[in-house]
């Protein structure tokens, strides 16, 4: 009995020395987790304030959009749009960093668990040698340890209690698991957030050179000079009038003379003229965020890469023409078979010319900047029946 007594009095010892490191390890712990709740705090407060500023630019953008295009109207416009895309990099920039002292918290709150965790199973582990010592002894206890039956059964209910401690115990360590499963799923979640972000943020990059570039083309185009912008707007008219008419002329002519017969058998099906994992893509068809939408919407994609980039043509057909114009700079335009056209703009260089059959893949000039352009990039354009469509819709997934 009195080794008995002596076991229980060294295994409360060694609880109760363990409950008081692990309460001085969860008040450091605490502390940590408290100023990381602050620095995420101060955080939010500055991601609230830069889309506070954010939505003041979007209705100055709304407000100008609405009003007759002027050169200057539409240099006030891009100074908005330049600006708000630099408070939205300033954004996500933040919630990066915010979203990375989530990480920071749950790594702590995880650290906090698995302490908790090893130290349950730890109290498991002594409460089962207690049971197994308890165990070796009750028969000897029997016959010769005790000095009568309530004595023995004082000995029966103190080994209950410690299969009570040990369920306790267990249930208490199957808990702090579940709960280590779940912060391991909310880390992962707030790394997948994470490269989200990462990827709007090269996105907002790509769309702040655009806005930058396309008022210095748009300054070199008119030289500061309101009758030459609005020469400009009467060229662009033009321009896409021209196009849609000879397109329907000759997309009947040039079809009857495609031979159709392709690697992929269909030549509407469209291969990416330029890489687009190069510099991804930086305007869409219809896109809102396009710098010149206040003048004529965005009628194909535009894929960034390096002045002289090879451009290649994205299905079997003919040359239709090759032309230098005010809005697509140097550009060609490629008939194909089922009512389908494709548009290459701003070209530094041709390397076609009209009525040429060309297959696909075939190199037909080189990324440029000339035209109305916001930088060094392909603008690619599909077109059913002469209207202009989304190229997305025919074009080989990447």
């Amino acid at each position: 009995m009195r080794r008995y007594l002596l076991s229980s009095l060294i295994l409360s010892t060694l609880v109760l020395l363990g409950s008081g490191v692990y309460a001085f390890a969860q008040e450091l712990s605490t502390d940590q987790i408290n100023a990381l709740n602050d620095e995420i705090e101060q955080k939010q407060q500055s991601i609230d304030q830069l889309n506070r500023q954010i939505d003041t630019y979007k209705d100055k953008i709304e407000e100008k959009q609405a009003q007759e295009a002027t050169l200057y109207g539409e240099l006030d416009l891009l100074d908005n749009r330049i600006a708000k895309t630099q408070l939205d990099i300033e954004a996500t920039e933040a919630e990066i960093d915010l979203v990375n002292a989530q990480i920071a918290l749950i790594e702590q709150e995880v650290h906090d668990l698995e302490t908790l965790m090893n130290k349950d199973l730890e109290l498991v582990a002594q409460v089962i040698q207690k049971i197994e010592v308890q165990d070796n002894t009750l028969p000897l206890q029997l016959v010769f340890g005790t000095d009568s039956f309530s004595e023995f059964f004082n000995n029966l209910e103190q080994l209950e209690a410690v299969s009570s401690d040990l369920k306790t115990a267990v249930d208490t360590a199957r808990q702090s698991k579940a709960q280590l499963l779940e912060k391991h799923e909310a880390q992962q979640g707030k790394k997948v957030q994470l490269t989200g972000l990462s990827e709007s943020l090269a996105q907002e990059g790509r769309r702040l050179e655009a806005s930058v570039g396309a008022k210095s083309s748009l300054l070199a185009v008119t030289q500061d000079s309101e009758a030459q912008f609005q020469a400009l707007l009467e060229d662009l008219r033009q321009e896409q009038a021209y196009l849609n008419q000879q397109i329907a002329l000759l997309q009947k002519d040039i079809e009857g003379r495609l031979n159709a017969t392709d690697e992929l058998g269909d030549s509407s099906v469209l291969s990416w003229p330029v890489d687009p994992t190069i510099r991804g893509i930086s305007a869409y068809y219809h896109d809102p965020s396009y710098p010149f939408r206040h003048l004529f919407e965005h009628s194909g994609l535009d894929l960034p890469a390096p002045t002289g980039t090879p451009v290649r043509v994205a299905a079997p057909g003919y040359v239709a023409w090759t032309r230098q114009g005010t809005l697509y700079g140097n550009y060609i335009m490629v008939i194909h078979t089922n009512g389908l056209a494709t548009l290459y703009a701003h070209l530094s260089r041709i390397d076609v010319s009209a009525d040429q059959f060309v297959g696909r893949g075939d190199q037909i000039g080189a990324v440029g900047s000339t035209g109305l352009s916001t930088g060094p990039h392909l603008h690619f354009e599909a077109r059913l029946n002469g209207i202009p469509t989304d190229p997305l819709d025919y074009l080989i997934a990447y």
